[in-house]
């Protein structure tokens, strides 16, 4: 479906999908004081999926809802509508959420999935804000969407965590500070992992993380009990790892090569190194999650990439369109919207592998005396 046909011949479908205090909403949060060119909620927020999902200028928007019928509208009005939409557009975006399973209390032994994506406002060459995505593991749907400047970065401590919560991250998650913040709430982690962190055998000895990753053969998982320390206190780990297929590490190669001369940074030789293999931690214990189940517990993680590339390619989301600052969550908060109705009709599938290729079956785990190996 083209994102016109969601504003035009297909917008009574659309609607049929928004929560039923659609129009109370729109008056609690002070985004419609008065009726006047624009009567109704329904109407506010088909104009605003106009300016966003069809990507009109303001202009063009006021144009389209005169032909159209919806209001005798000028460009700048337009404009004020969308300054004063943002609180309403979250609002509808929690209340859409909460009518498709979302407690309003906080999950117990949950499990959620989360990252980032930046957004730039028009003509910035840098990143104006940040979105932030949790999924929910078991129907693999979005659940929660947070909008934040780009000085809010990727990093655990941003999160309340619940005893029992599971949370599923990238490398970018994988701090000191934010797995001590997890596991001191006492949560567990599933978080991939750089070279660099700074783990240390159980005798509490430093070592050098590739040099054991290099001793896995192909297709062998290694999972070895580690601990890192965080002011003072210890917490024991496990570290996961496989060996990429060649293809995908010459894949992940050409691609740091390309982002260093992009960048103009000379690439660390143990960077190239580390770019053959996938290592995660968890705190998790084998008993209670297999070496494979971690990996594919955080192979659930890449939903959160397909959620991203739909709204990046699907709708324009790469780049905003205004720089005022209403204006732009406003923008950004309908094609969260967009992007969740699309999910609603289409569903997410999702079955590739950041390794490279498919896990065998369950074996079984022999124990060495340097750790687990599957």
């Amino acid at each position: 479906m083209e994102p016109k046909e969601y504003v035009e011949d297909n917008w009574p479908y659309v609607l049929s999908l928004m929560p039923a205090n659609l129009e109370e909403l729109c008056f609690s949060r002070l985004a419609m004081l008065r009726r006047r060119e624009i009567s109704s909620a329904q109407d506010y927020l088909r104009l605003c999926m106009a300016y966003s999902i069809c990507d009109m200028s303001f202009r063009q928007a006021a144009a389209w809802a005169t032909a159209t019928g919806l209001a005798d509208i000028s460009d700048v009005a337009v404009m004020k509508r969308l300054r004063a939409a943002p609180d309403w557009l979250g609002a509808v975006i929690a209340e859409w959420l909460y009518q498709r399973g979302l407690t309003r209390e906080t999950p117990v032994r949950a499990v959620s999935v989360v990252d980032a994506t930046t957004v730039s406002s028009p003509g910035s060459h840098g990143a104006d804000w940040r979105l932030h995505l949790h999924m929910d593991l078991a129907d693999r749907s979005i659940r929660r969407v947070e909008l934040t400047s780009a000085d809010e970065g990727e990093r655990l401590t941003r999160f309340k965590v619940t005893g029992d919560e599971i949370i599923l991250g990238d490398r970018a998650y994988a701090t000191p500070t934010g797995i001590a913040h997890v596991l001191n709430e006492h949560g567990h982690i599933v978080l991939r992992i750089r070279w660099t962190l700074p783990v240390e055998s159980l005798a509490g000895k430093r070592f050098n993380i590739l040099d054991l990753f290099e001793t896995l053969g192909r297709d062998e998982i290694g999972d070895w009990p580690v601990q890192l320390s965080r002011n003072g206190t210890t917490y024991p780990l496990r570290m996961v790892a496989i060996r990429k297929s060649e293809a995908a590490a010459e894949k992940c190669r050409r691609e740091l090569r390309r982002e260093a001369r992009k960048k103009r940074r000379k690439l660390n030789k143990e960077t190239l190194r580390a770019a053959g293999f996938i290592a995660v931690v968890t705190d998790l214990p084998p008993e209670e999650l297999t070496c494979t189940q971690v990996l594919e517990l955080y192979r659930m993680r890449w939903q959160i990439e397909l959620a991203f590339k739909r709204l990046k390619s699907l709708l324009g989301f790469k780049r905003l369109r205004a720089k005022d600052d209403n204006i732009c969550q406003a923008y950004l908060m309908t094609k969260i919207l967009g992007a969740l109705v699309i999910q609603e009709l289409n569903g997410q599938v999702l079955d590739f592998f950041p390794w490279g290729f498919r896990l065998p079956g369950p074996t079984a785990e022999s124990v060495e005396t340097t750790g687990y190996v599957c």
